[in-house]
């Protein structure tokens, strides 16, 4: 079976395509490498373009004979989508009814979307649930939601068999891959940066939210965890089933200043870090109810413990490592 991965040269998406590939399916990757990376594309074919470019996807899929496509290919950042949103809902909206458009024409039915948790906005509960009303405060989480409620309509006009997997904050690496990359604005891969010196202190961005600790609480999973779960959706479409959505999460909530604490316990060396007001768009809670996907899908995170995730990420790059030897 061959499966078109979209964005597979990505962070999330080269960790799912050698997962992928490693379970016996046909892989080909499309990249666009603005954010990408060619050295990531090891499993599969490989082709560099954008999915709005209708004839090349197409191209793509008749001689690949792709069975299904897997979307991870979006601009996914919440602060940069306050400042461009065209251009997040260019890429995440239009680039992906493009990509739709492009699988119907081909006869392409299958479709896993990689969705988010900032579709859900500033929650209401304790841990978000699929069924809980969508209010996105920042233009990447509209764009996604807008991209998702697209596909019952892509289902009812044309048979198109879908799932979408709201990810939480992915994180970690696996073995043998570097991980985020070096100059990731993620938390932890800052954080990182910061503990050994090759970074500025950590930006805590918001200190003042309704949290025990004042800083905003997010729920991270191990990116090897968030691949398993891109196979057990395609798996869920194979088995005949559509129309699901699915939070993809450790269903555990850390708070900034819980990494902070976390991150210098387990290098010996206290993390510099100075506060600055909450960015717009940011919510105080994003922790996630992953019943359904246990459920349904079969699939728990074996990997998303705080710690396990810092030592991963931690293990994933030499200069860290030999960075630490003299911090230890």
């Amino acid at each position: 079976m061959s499966i078109l991965i979209t964005g597979g040269a990505g962070f999330i998406g080269s960790h799912t395509a050698k997962l992928f590939y490693e379970s016996g399916f046909d892989i080909v990757v499309l990249d666009s490498l603005v954010t990408g990376s060619r050295e990531n594309a090891h499993w599969g074919s490989f082709v560099e373009g954008d999915i709005s470019n209708i004839p090349l996807v197409c191209t793509i899929l008749r001689e690949y004979s792709v069975s299904a496509v897997l979307h991870l290919a979006a601009s996914a950042h919440v602060g940069g989508s306050m400042l461009r949103p065209g251009a997040y809902f260019a890429n995440n909206l239009s680039g992906s009814l493009a990509l739709l458009d492009a699988m119907i024409a081909e006869g392409v039915l299958q479709f896993v979307f990689a969705s988010s948790c900032a579709v859900y906005g500033n929650l209401t509960s304790a841990a978000a649930h699929e069924d809980d009303i969508a209010t996105p405060v920042s233009p990447y989480g509209e764009s996604k939601l807008a991209a998702e409620r697209a596909l019952p309509w892509y289902a009812r006009a044309f048979g198109l068999r879908w799932t979408a997997l709201r990810y939480f904050n992915a994180a970690g690496a696996a073995d043998g891959f570097s991980g985020e990359p070096a100059d990731s604005v993620r938390i932890l891969p800052r954080a990182i940066r910061a503990a050994i010196c090759t970074g500025p202190p950590l930006e805590v961005f918001g200190t003042h939210f309704e949290t025990p600790d004042g800083s905003a609480i997010r729920d991270y999973v191990h990116v090897t965890d968030v691949a398993r779960a891109n196979l057990q959706a395609l798996r869920y479409l194979e088995q005949g089933n559509s129309g699901a959505i699915f939070n993809i999460g450790s269903g555990i909530g850390a708070s900034v200043l819980e990494i902070v604490r976390t991150l210098g316990a387990q290098i010996g060396k206290a993390v510099p870090f100075f506060a600055r007001p909450a960015r717009a768009g940011d919510p105080a809670y994003a922790v996630s109810d992953i019943s359904r996907a246990r459920d349904m899908l079969g699939w728990t995170p074996i990997k998303s413990q705080l710690p396990h995730i810092i030592d991963s990420l931690l293990c994933s790059r030499p200069l860290v490592a030999a960075s630490l030897r003299g911090v230890r």
